[in-house]
């Protein structure tokens, strides 16, 4: 059996989403010349508009905790190449005894 297709001819001119200033981008060759100007979206939101209080306050670090930060950091992406490490090692053993 064809299913009907749902034809929706009434339209009432309502715009969701404008469209009409994107380009579309080319497929094979990025082309970087003559580019259209993009319009610059404001970092920050306008005076009336209430922004959120946690970007209201600048931190400000002692030298302690940044590098008690630096620190933390480092440890963590020490810890996951380490597990992928022994991963890796752990494959590499498992082939060999299968293959060995």
């Amino acid at each position: 059996m064809a299913q009907k297709r749902q034809s929706f001819e009434e339209d009432d001119g309502r715009v969701v989403a404008d469209m009409s200033d994107l380009a579309r981008p080319p497929l094979l060759i990025p082309r970087f010349e003559g580019a259209p100007e993009k319009k610059k979206m404001p970092m920050m939101p306008p005076e009336d508009q209430q922004s959120s209080p946690r970007y209201q306050e600048q931190v400000s670090l002692d030298s302690e905790e940044r590098r008690a930060l630096i620190g933390g950091a480092l440890a963590a992406g020490l810890l996951v190449v380490g597990c992928l490490a022994a991963g890796f090692a752990l494959l590499i053993l498992f082939i060999s005894h299968v293959w060995g």
